[in-house]
């Protein structure tokens, strides 16, 4: 959807922390936040940033979307048949397997350019990336093997099951999924490189999702259209889940209680309570669609059309389709959205400068009770921005939070009133403290333990979106 950009300064105040508002014991917190672009229900403003990027196989391409204006804003020549599309941790580079030329290519996600093309060898076919700490993961089709590349360059190759095409890291990065259309799905052991067990989801595993704790992995099986839940800790099948024709890949919502799953073969998106585990509605969307993604707030899911050479966005509050975007390229495949970021400023700055936090947004009670909970690593230059309804005193705690974090309390006028350093994590059977606001305030932002410390952070800056 377009929305209209308003010409506003906001006052921020930014700290890495994972929490939650202190209401009783079992709680993260209970408030109301409002959309990520929302800063007051009846007031809309974009953050800076927010981007899409799709990779069109027959145009050997890449469109890059802006999400504020639902505009393709750049076309990037990238090699033969882009398949496979993913963004780093830090927002920074984006990375596409160009699977009829053998080669991964990198694009700088600031200039939007190619930076360079990694040369797989042999002139083989590649499929599928994985990306963790920096190290790329990358299918050798018909080698029958993941490539290790790091520093632009190929370190070991690991032997999997044949076909490997789509493969995503445990969030732990202990484990890697392998998922080997042609064959199973292979478990591969990230020490030592090994495939340590296989696992028979269905006929034909394609696209996969892992929870953000890494208890659980959805995968879909195109050939008989089904939705496979698999414990990733002992990794074993244990349900399965019929949904639409053909399925390509699944996605979870940022709460983690629904998965959105893109049927090729019926045109529709599967959406799937993972409570109960069943099919609570099928969203028509354009011709043959091919994967999702959600907007940084989980407001939006964005779909590509393999056959209609558009996207669709889907309102998650209501289930319909309330935009179509044209792309400049033929045969969009996978698609990655690049986050927003706020930066932090002071007064001196003039604008002219800042602290960039590229951002997910907590904007109703599930997401904010959930917070970075259970999350195991978070990049230096990511954070996630809590929005309230209300101005108040607030209250967070670390219940269930793995990483160190900074907490930034910022006012009505996104200017910074307090801020706590160093919060540690608080483990599951612990009795958690709290950590109470000095000052009122509408937003928090939670960054990394020492980020404030390290940029010169302080109560009275303020956050430019």
């Amino acid at each position: 959807m377009k929305k209209k950009k308003k010409n506003f300064s906001l006052l921020l105040i930014l700290i890495p922390i994972t929490f939650a508002i202190l209401i009783n014991p079992s709680s993260y917190f209970q408030f109301s936040f409002t959309n990520i672009f929302v800063l007051a229900q009846e007031e809309k403003l974009d953050i800076t940033g927010e981007d899409l990027y799709v990779g069109n196989a027959k145009s050997n391409s890449i469109s890059v979307i802006d999400l504020v204006t639902n505009t393709v804003v750049k076309n990037i020549t990238v090699g033969n048949s882009p398949h496979d599309i993913k963004i780093s941790d830090d927002q920074q580079i984006v990375y596409t397997t160009d699977m009829d030329l053998g080669t991964v290519s990198i694009v700088n996600a600031t200039t939007n350019t190619l930076m360079n093309q990694i040369t797989t060898g042999g002139g083989g076919t590649v499929h599928g990336i994985a990306i963790f700490n920096g190290t790329l993961y990358v299918g050798d089709v018909y080698g029958g093997k993941v490539l290790v590349i790091k520093d632009n360059a190929i370190k070991e190759e690991i032997k999997v099951g044949y076909g490997p095409e789509y493969m995503e890291i445990r969030p732990d990065g202990k484990v890697l999924y392998v998922a080997n259309p042609s064959s199973s799905i292979s478990v591969v052991d990230l020490a030592d490189n090994k495939v340590i067990k296989d696992i028979d989801s269905g006929i034909t595993p394609h696209g996969l999702s892992f929870t953000k704790d890494g208890s659980r992995l959805y995968i879909v099986n195109i050939h008989n259209n089904t939705l496979s839940v698999i414990d990733a800790q002992k990794h074993e099948l244990i349900n399965t889940i019929p949904v639409g024709k053909n399925p390509e890949y699944v996605e979870l919502s940022p709460h983690e209680t629904i998965a959105y799953v893109a049927n090729l073969g019926s045109d529709t998106v599967s959406k799937i309570d993972l409570t109960t585990l069943q099919v609570m509605a099928e969203i028509p969307v354009g011709k043959g669609p091919h994967e999702i993604a959600f907007s940084a707030d989980g407001d939006l899911v964005y779909v590509s059309n393999m056959k209609g050479n558009n996207v669709s966005i889907i309102n998650t509050s209501t289930d319909k389709v309330v935009a179509t975007i044209p792309l400049g390229g033929i045969e969009p495949h996978q698609i990655v959205i690049k986050k927003p970021y706020v930066k932090i400023i002071s007064d001196e700055d003039n604008y002219t400068t800042g602290i960039p936090v590229y951002v997910d947004v907590a904007n109703d009670p599930e997401e904010q009770s959930r917070g970075l909970m259970f999350r195991k690593s978070m990049e230096w230059n990511n954070g996630m921005l809590f929005v309230f309804e209300d101005v108040k005193y607030l209250s967070f705690w670390m219940k269930n939070t793995y990483i160190p974090l900074d907490m930034i309390f910022v006012d009505k006028d996104l200017r910074i009133v307090d801020t706590k350093e160093d919060v540690q994590p608080c483990l599951q059977e612990d009795i958690c403290p709290s950590y109470p606001s000095k000052q009122p305030a509408k937003y928090v932002l939670e960054v990394n333990a020492g980020f404030i410390q390290q940029n010169g952070i302080r109560v009275g800056d303020i956050l430019y979106l």
